[in-house]
């Protein structure tokens, strides 16, 4: 029989071994920084001049870690680039498995790490069957994972945009809606601000608001108005109230006054204060505000040294 030393000299030599197969594996594994600068550079420079050309995508890796570097380089590239055409991608796609490796990675991580592998999935040109097995993660209970998943949604299906917003069971963060318009500035979706401001979905309102300041659409104050005199929702009138100041419309009549008397002193006076900002004269904020709580915005009208809004 082994004495017991005998044994744990073996388990300990086993052990190391171990050791010794995982360290070199994962060495073989690592890639150098440089190497890895220059790969990149290399492949966002080939998809650039491609897309630039209309032109397929014509690159082939081998390695996770290629693949994953390839991956990022397309993420790079379409996030920062206008009305991308991803259909020009699909080859590149397919040819290294990247549909497969995005999605098996958003499915084993967690946290950040899936919300990471989400937004890549967005850059990608993924079939109908692999952008379904991407709602459930849409309604997670991590906030910046369903933010990543709704963006994924989002580029995959442009065209069912307000279908997609409209079917989410909570209302959108500032951070999330700043980060679909940013979709639409960069030309991924088709969506008219008319029709979300029309819409009776207090996200796709929202999510209209914020075109309308983002692109200083002043054509909209009529929709604007009525959104102010006659929603229900609290924090969507204060979001209309404030993107009527932001375009510098007037807020004297007698409706949208009584809509700014029913907000809370803290909510008065950080309006009032927002319309000094504006650039609204103090003879327009007095129809709409006491002395004393104009009283902490004169003084920064008065520091002003440009055109005021008489309204």
């Amino acid at each position: 029989m082994f004495s017991p030393m005998l044994v744990y000299i073996y388990i300990v030599f086993l052990l190391c071994i171990t050791l010794v197969a995982t360290v070199a594996r994962w060495r073989r594994r690592l890639m150098p920084e440089r190497e890895r600068v220059l790969l990149m550079q290399r492949y966002v420079t080939h998809i650039i001049n491609a897309l630039l050309e209309h032109r397929d995508v014509t690159l082939v890796v081998e390695g996770r870690a290629r693949r994953k570097l390839l991956l990022r380089a397309i993420y790079l590239v379409v996030s920062h680039s206008y009305a991308t055409d991803l259909s020009l991608l699909r080859g590149t796609v397919e040819r290294n498995r990247l549909d497969t490796l995005v999605l098996r990675r958003i499915r084993l991580s967690r946290g950040v790490r899936r919300a990471k592998w989400l937004l890549w999935a967005g850059a990608l040109p993924l079939p109908r069957r692999d952008v379904h097995s991407l709602r459930r993660y849409a309604h997670s209970g991590d906030k910046i994972v369903r933010t990543s998943a709704l963006l994924a949604l989002l580029s995959a299906r442009p065209s069912r945009a307000m279908q997609i917003i409209g079917t989410l069971h909570y209302s959108l963060s500032p951070f999330d809606i700043r980060r679909v318009v940013a979709l639409l500035r960069r030309g991924v979706l088709p969506v008219a601000y008319e029709p979300l401001l029309l819409s009776h979905n207090t996200n796709l309102r929202r999510l209209g608001l914020a075109i309308v300041r983002s692109f200083g659409i002043d054509i909209a104050e009529r929709h604007l108005q009525n959104i102010a005199i006659s929603a229900r929702n609290p924090m969507l009138v204060r979001e209309t109230l404030y993107t009527l100041s932001s375009l510098g419309c007037p807020l004297g009549r007698a409706k949208i006054r009584r809509r700014i008397e029913t907000l809370s002193p803290r909510e008065r006076g950080e309006l009032c204060r927002y319309l000094g900002v504006e650039g609204y004269s103090l003879s327009a904020l007095r129809t709409l505000f006491s002395e004393q709580e104009l009283s902490r915005t004169e003084p920064l009208i008065s520091s002003y040294k440009r055109n005021l809004v008489c309204t």
